[in-house]
């Protein structure tokens, strides 16, 4: 063997393990996270079952007929898994605070029905059928002609059957993940009036990137795993797309630290005051005027961490009643009403003077954002503009 040709195999080898490297350092990552929470030690398991999935993948891109003979069965099940497994960490995010697991369960069936069948297939074919299946059917060999026998065609349908199941998990799991991602933010922006953590931004971004790689999955498939066989800058492209999606993956779940569960405990509070006789608070005495003049006069809006329940407390009523009253009387919710007075107390700023070249950052800070970004990205949305532009047209304004 030459030195080239080891060369060549050992850079074939080390892309073809590179979304195993990822996934082995993000479930290490995230077992030594001392602020672990469920979703985080869930996601290990998430990536142990994805270290199995792309083993399997090693061993096709690799040659090891015997060994992916065998693993294949189990790549359907990790395969069929991943998506419906993904699913439920969303749902850890923002619905269920314990492992729930008939649903689990049933997300899983399918996985573990289709795995079951290829295993039977497997063990029912006799060596002559497993050599035509994976020579002929999965590397595309020359010399294996059809009609193939009956158990090969049998593992032939379990491959059409598996590409069916495939596209309907991957529309369920796209549509159901941004369904909770989109009502457990119509809940937190109920509840809180910095965002900044809480809305689960990463965890969408990660959604978009799921598509993406399930459709280089989708064209490698439609061209053949085998034709990556021999072909390293080829092998490259759905290595490295599959490897930069696993890290986003573990990314955005090591980033992330609010849950439900937190959620849950701050609307605890609500159940606390809701409970409350009605001589223990002043239900029904505040309008939306009353609500106004109380955040203005003393500036409430500007504390970053400002919640429902603060204003709850301050007023000595109930949380329920405050949310109806800002939702039916202000026509918003808790979050976006705070967050108009802090543009507009930004606006106040660009208008004077003595705050045309502080830092945007320090108007940012000053007006209740916990981030720039949360500021520019929200000016922009109530203004038109970035606060920058503003700031400009206000200081020519005020020149003139």
């Amino acid at each position: 063997m030459t030195a080239n040709l080891k060369s060549s195999l050992m850079l074939h080898f080390i892309i073809s393990v590179l979304p195993i490297v990822v996934c082995l350092f993000w479930i290490i990552s995230l077992s030594a996270k001392r602020s672990s929470n469920l979703p985080k030690r869930y996601l290990v398991v998430f990536f142990c079952i994805s270290v199995v999935n792309y083993f399997v993948h090693a061993t096709f891109f690799n040659n090891q007929y015997e060994l992916f003979a065998f693993m294949d069965n189990l790549w359907v099940f990790t395969s069929l898994a991943g998506y419906p497994l993904y699913y439920y960490y969303v749902r850890l995010l923002t619905c269920d605070t314990h492992i729930r697991w008939r649903i689990v369960a049933g997300l899983l069936l399918p996985a573990v029905l289709l795995s079951l069948y290829s295993f039977v297939i497997y063990f029912g074919m006799s060596a002559t059928e497993s050599d035509i299946f994976i020579h002929g059917v999965m590397y595309h060999e020359l010399g294996y002609t059809r009609p193939y026998p009956m158990m090969v065609q049998l593992q032939i349908y379990r491959l059409s059957a598996f590409k069916i199941i495939f596209i309907i998990q991957l529309t369920a799991c796209i549509y159901l993940c941004f369904r909770r991602i989109r009502i457990n933010l119509a809940r937190v922006k109920t509840t809180y009036s910095c965002l900044e953590g809480k809305d689960l931004k990463t965890t969408k971004w990660v959604l978009y990137a799921l598509i993406f790689a399930s459709l280089i999955s989708f064209l490698s498939s439609l061209i053949g795993k085998d034709f990556f066989v021999d072909k390293n800058i080829l092998l490259i492209i759905p290595s490295l797309t599959h490897s930069l999606f696993l890290f986003f993956i573990g990314y955005a779940g090591y980033k992330q630290d609010f849950t439900v569960a937190d959620l849950l405990h701050e609307e605890q509070k609500k159940v606390v005051n809701d409970n409350l006789s009605a001589y223990e608070y002043t239900l029904g005495l505040y309008t939306a005027e009353d609500l106004e003049h109380i955040v203005l006069a003393e500036n409430l809006f500007i504390n970053p961490d400002f919640r429902l329940s603060d204003l709850a407390t301050k007023l000595n009523t109930n949380r329920t009643y405050l949310s109806r009253l800002i939702n039916q009387e202000l026509h918003t919710n808790f979050c976006d009403w705070i967050n108009s007075h802090r543009i507009v107390y930004a606006k106040k700023l660009f208008s004077d003077l003595a705050y045309q070249k502080i830092p945007m950052q320090e108007v940012a800070e000053k007006c209740g954002f916990s981030s720039l970004s949360s500021f520019y990205r929200i000016f922009k949305e109530h203004e038109g503009m970035p606060p920058g532009q503003y700031r400009k047209k206000a200081t020519a304004g005020i020149m003139h």
